[in-house]
């Protein structure tokens, strides 16, 4: 008696599956795949496949397009080699994969570190190949395998209010990051209350209370080393309320960073500018400054910022001449002094 060999047929859902899996695999805005092609590779009928195909156009699974590729759709496309068919959308377009592998080589992680990271963005945005020219990475000199790990850490101490405890890292002589030291050679040891983390200039700043200090402190995160959150909630030595300049109120963290072109401790007060030429050393750095054109390259700007932070702001652009501090006068003293004391270093 013969035994029959004939294959069991696969479920409506497993046929989905793995149509998905192999448009996700294969495809991107410039690369289908076509219905035969997927028919032969999952062995099911062109006429399955062609109906699953337009019922997922329509369901638009997990928030993601499943669309067809025409070959009018292609006439402006930048790879060499696009092909009509059906492709799915990836999860993140090229601009915000390249944000977020930017963001992972800020980090200042090992190239090893890096790489396992931007593999799972590559893995999660499609594996179309739209990463190109990301596996070669440069390890930064003082790279911090511990940077992601003490983001989550970080985070959940924010989030519980917890106190933490680490170490915190300067520059030796090489250029090398090292822990900080006391006078006796010890390892200094800082216990905080951390409040925000926040992007500025490059850095990557935890904004948090250290416990010896009565102002509010700006940490660079991949300065970090040992990071220990301790265990009790809501056990704060001080709140981040605690700081507002109006007593009672909330603290608001982002126009409070938006005040200090250079993030420091200490009030942010109104100071009145003159701009000559072009806006962008203003808008650079102030978001929200008010602006009034007086002439045809010249303009009269008013901000709320940190004297000190607006003095190496200025400074910047001494040599350009756009910038003159009209008020407060604490600033153009500073100023003055400062050019008084560069002119004596180097009047020969």
């Amino acid at each position: 008696m013969a035994v029959s060999s004939q294959q069991a047929t696969p479920s409506t859902a497993q046929i989905v599956i793995e149509i998905l899996e192999l448009l996700d695999a294969h495809t991107d805005r410039e690369h289908g795949i076509t219905a035969t092609e997927i028919s032969k590779r999952i062995s099911v009928s062109e006429k399955t496949v062609r109906g699953h195909l337009k019922a997922l156009r329509d369901m638009q699974p997990f928030g993601r397009r499943v669309e067809h590729l025409e070959r009018r759709d292609l006439l402006s496309a930048e790879s060499a080699d696009p092909k009509p068919g059906w492709y799915i959308e990836p999860v993140f377009d090229t601009a915000q994969m390249r944000l977020l592998a930017d963001g992972a080589v800020i980090s200042r992680s090992d190239s090893e570190y890096l790489s396992d990271l931007i593999a799972k963005i590559y893995t999660f945005a499609g594996k179309s190949g739209q990463l190109r020219g990301l596996r070669q990475l440069t390890t930064p000199k003082n790279y911090n395998t511990e940077f992601l790990n003490n983001i989550e850490m970080l985070n959940d101490a924010i989030e519980h209010e917890r106190v933490i405890r680490f170490r915190y890292c300067t520059y030796d002589i090489d250029g090398n990051l090292v822990p900080r030291r006391d006078n006796a050679g010890e390892i200094k040891e800082y216990q905080a209350d951390p409040y925000h983390l926040m992007y500025k200039n490059n850095k990557y700043y935890l904004i948090c209370h250290m416990h010896q200090h009565d102002s509010l402190s700006y940490l660079h995160v991949e300065r970090f080393r040992n990071l220990y959150v301790e265990e009790t909630d809501h056990a704060l030595n001080r709140s981040l309320d605690s700081f507002s300049p109006i007593p009672g109120t909330p603290f608001n963290i982002e126009e409070h960073m938006d005040e200090r072109p250079y993030p420091m401790d200490g009030a942010a007060v109104p100071i009145h500018l003159r701009i000559t030429g072009t806006l962008e050393p203003l808008y650079d750095w102030f978001d929200n400054a008010k602006v009034t054109q007086i002439s045809a390259n010249e303009y009269d700007v008013h901000i709320m910022a940190n004297e000190l932070a607006t003095l190496w702001w200025a400074l910047q652009y001494a040599d350009s001449r756009l910038i003159e501090v009209l008020e407060p006068q604490s600033l153009r003293i500073m100023l003055r002094d400062t050019g008084e004391s560069l002119l004596e270093k180097y009047r020969d």
